[in-house]
């Protein structure tokens, strides 16, 4: 558990930190890394959550898919997509406040990504792809959340208190979620597992189709789609190999 535990922190803080330390916006490579990031996590989830989810029949776990896709709208509503690399930076320019709706509802978000990781043995091949798939998505957003607060002129001691608070939200859903496992039925990780499943066909599927232009994907972007699939393929098969 500790090894994941420093992966599901990594990501945030590696996004962060590059963001805090760098002068450049980095748009392009952002737009890329997050078409990557989307692809990995929809191919993670397509092939290894889903049936991991759902070995066992029960039309409820559809539900909580539906659940978890509508939850991830709601939680836009406040923060505005900068888990998809949006940034609005001008619309919060004249406030220069930290922007509580935003930090609350990414933080929220992170928190239940790592639910479901509390069932999952350290040798499974789906929970470690889910990992993975949350340290890459990470990045980016990180990234864009803390241009953000410094484009808005949020202090740097601010910005560092923030982004250590966040990059704890993933690991301490993993942690509460591994105390009560062994109190709670399995068909209720499996719930929580289908809820996590519905947000990340969201936010994948955001990433990868909103910003295509008349339906069709730039060579750049292609590529970085085809990398993430591919990416995502080869880490689980390795995974799957060295837990045998």
């Amino acid at each position: 558990m500790g090894g994941s535990l420093i992966i599901l922190m990594l990501g945030p803080l590696i996004g962060g930190m590059i963001a805090f330390y760098s002068t450049l916006m980095y748009e392009k490579q952002l737009k890329l890394f997050l078409s990557f990031a989307g692809a990995y996590l929809l191919s993670v989830t397509l092939t290894q959550l889903i049936p991991e989810a759902f070995q066992s029949f029960d039309a409820n776990k559809g539900l909580f898919v539906l659940l978890g896709f509508l939850f991830q709208v709601f939680l836009e509503r406040f923060s505005e997509g900068v888990e998809h690399g949006h940034l609005h930076l001008n619309k919060h320019l004249k406030n220069k406040v930290i922007p509580t709706g935003i930090l609350i509802s990414m933080g929220f978000h992170s928190y239940t990504e790592g639910i479901p990781l509390g069932a999952f043995n350290p040798s499974e091949t789906a929970g470690w792809a889910l990992i993975i798939g949350i340290f890459l998505h990470e990045i980016p957003a990180t990234f864009t959340m803390v241009t953000l607060l410094k484009g808005i002129k949020i202090s740097p001691k601010a910005i560092l208190i923030c982004l250590g608070l966040y990059a704890c939200m993933s690991p301490l859903g993993a942690i509460s979620s591994g105390f009560i496992y062994k109190h709670i039925p399995s068909v209720v990780f499996d719930y929580l597992l289908a809820f996590v499943i519905g947000t990340f066909l969201h936010i994948s599927t955001t990433i990868l189709f909103e910003s295509s232009e008349k339906h069709a994907f730039p060579k750049a972007k292609l590529f970085a789609i085809l990398l993430g699939i591919t990416t995502a393929l080869l880490v689980t098969k390795l995974i799957h190999f060295w837990s045998i």
